[in-house]
């Protein structure tokens, strides 16, 4: 199942444009900037620590979603066509703004003011337009609730990453998998927390799939 055509052009191609363009500037802010700061050689191991992070590695996967959606032909788009595909990334990139601002406690020290700008893009809008996405474009009834569960992959394998990662580089992108800081046990305290929340806006997410789905057919 796909995006319908006429919603594709009257709404939901804008909104994709806006969550690329967003998620793109954002991330390349960052990324370019380390790039500058750093000799060609380290290009390659800067490249791996920019996505790294939960938050640029969410918005790539926004990028290459709604870049697939807006050429769509080819294998991407088959695979992000399908709604549950598309919900699922919606979740992960509304999950980066909420955790950016409720859980990391938002923007910090931010200076020069030029630096402003991915964390509105990144951190805030690119979030809040994958939320308007989901409700207004992604086609519902696809859901069951079976798929809040799979969808926590992605954010299990990024723990097991940097439980893998972590020590072999001496640091850690997030206090809450800080192993250093708070040791495994604290590690593990606050990943089933996060993964507690994870399920619950997925549960949310199925929950309200159902009730629009049932408005559309009534």
């Amino acid at each position: 199942m796909k995006i319908s055509p006429d919603k594709m052009g009257n709404e939901c191609r804008p909104l994709l444009w806006a969550l690329l363009l967003s998620s793109l500037i954002g991330v390349a802010f960052w990324y370019i900037q380390r790039l500058a700061a750093s000799p060609i050689g380290h290009w390659p191991s800067e490249t791996v620590i920019t996505f790294s992070y939960f938050t640029n590695l969410t918005n790539l996967i926004a990028i290459i979603m709604a870049a697939a959606l807006l050429v769509g032909r080819g294998k991407l788009y088959n695979w992000f066509r399908l709604p549950t595909v598309q919900a699922a990334c919606c979740l992960y990139i509304a999950f980066v703004g909420l955790g950016f601002w409720f859980l990391l406690g938002g923007p910090q020290n931010i200076s020069p003011w030029y630096n402003w700008i991915p964390q509105i893009l990144a951190h805030t809008l690119s979030p809040i337009l994958g939320a308007i996405l989901w409700l207004r474009c992604v086609p519902k009834g696809y859901m069951a609730w079976g798929h809040a569960v799979v969808w926590l992959v992605y954010p299990i394998v990024y723990l097991l990453y940097w439980l893998l990662r972590g020590p072999r580089v001496g640091y850690y992108p997030y206090f809450f998998v800080d192993v250093n800081a708070l040791g495994y046990s604290g590690v593990a305290i606050w990943s089933g927390a996060l993964i507690l929340v994870f399920l619950f806006l997925g549960t949310l997410m199925w929950l309200i799939d159902r009730r629009q789905a049932k408005k559309e057919l009534s």
